[in-house]
């Protein structure tokens, strides 16, 4: 009975240990150091000639240092520039099928890889906190190749590092936020509730305070405080730019309340498109006719708020 006590005794440490140490460190590598990316059969070869659109291949740097590797497609007479941000484990080739839409509406398109992912360097992601460098870096690309209005266009995590750059750079002129979340640390409380809930032993695994550690453990190996990443509160701080925030009805990873909510931090200006369907990231191929005429109208708003900002700066 002794043996089986100690015996016992060792496996409910081994147990404690594991919940509480391995699981959170090993989570936070899933979405920081580990370098992975989903199959994207769906866009599997494209580039932008298998639309016959001409392109450039692009070679810029983050202001960290980060290279970064992407696609520019110009218009004959651009009317604007839409910078195209994918999702996490993804790469440009996400967002390749948008860019004729925008070709025919006069707009250039910039489409690259965000750090940690496809042809980019860097050693590390950070759910949109650092990626927001790399998005105004290609904002930075957009403008040094045409002097035209920017919007930026990005999905889940690129949605994030697109809202997150947009609220520090007034000069952009709108803002497309398709799936995103509200905070980092809101973000990992709900995927480890949806993660618990894959299996019942999974239980064994408490929300609190597993949650905590690994959004710590996020920030140590991503070098980052991650409550800076803060999408709600970047919102807030867009002024009275046109904005649009599109979800997925039936998305578990990213509820559509996120989108309401992120609206109104906004303000009145901004948008919400909601599309019928339970993917993550998937409303433009779910909703593509609804989803154009909303970028469309985006579009147009942003061409109008800077010629009205060009007017009120004229002396």
């Amino acid at each position: 009975m002794k043996w089986v006590r100690r015996i016992g005794g060792l496996l409910g440490v081994a147990l404690i240990v594991f919940v509480f140490g391995w699981v959170p460190y090993w989570a936070s590598g899933l979405v920081t150091t580990r370098r992975f990316q989903f199959p994207d059969r769906e866009n599997a070869g494209l580039t932008p000639a298998s639309f016959d659109l001409g392109f450039e291949p692009l070679e810029f740097s983050s202001s960290d240092g980060v290279p970064l590797k992407g696609w520019w497609v110009p218009s004959a007479q651009p009317r604007g520039t839409v910078v195209l941000v994918h999702g996490l484990n993804r790469t440009r080739i996400e967002n390749v099928k948008k860019v004729p839409f925008l070709h025919k509406l006069g707009w250039n398109a910039l489409l690259f890889d965000l750090r940690h992912h496809g042809e980019s360097g860097g050693t590390v992601s950070t759910l949109g906190y650092s990626e927001r460098a790399d998005v105004h870096a290609a904002i930075a690309e957009a403008r040094k190749r045409s002097e035209v209005p920017v919007v930026v266009w990005g999905v889940s995590l690129g949605a994030v590092a697109a809202t997150l750059a947009a609220a520090e750079d007034p000069a952009v002129a709108g803002l497309i936020c398709d799936s995103s979340y509200r905070s980092l640390r809101d973000t990992v409380t709900h995927h480890l509730s949806l993660f618990r809930g894959f299996r019942w032993w999974l239980r064994i695994v408490p929300q609190w305070p597993v949650a905590n550690e690994v959004v710590y453990w996020i920030g140590r190996r991503g070098g980052f405080d991650p409550d800076a990443a803060d999408v709600r509160k970047a919102a807030s701080h867009l002024g009275r730019r046109p904005c649009l925030f599109v979800c997925n009805s039936g998305d578990r990873r990213m509820p559509s309340e996120i989108a309401f909510e992120l609206k109104a931090a906004a303000g009145d200006q901004a948008r919400v498109l909601v599309v019928p369907g339970a993917s993550h990231g998937g409303a433009y191929r779910e909703g593509t006719a609804p989803y154009e005429t909303a970028v469309a109208g985006l579009l147009e708003q942003a061409l109008a708020g800077g010629a009205s900002d060009r007017m009120a700066s004229r002396p």
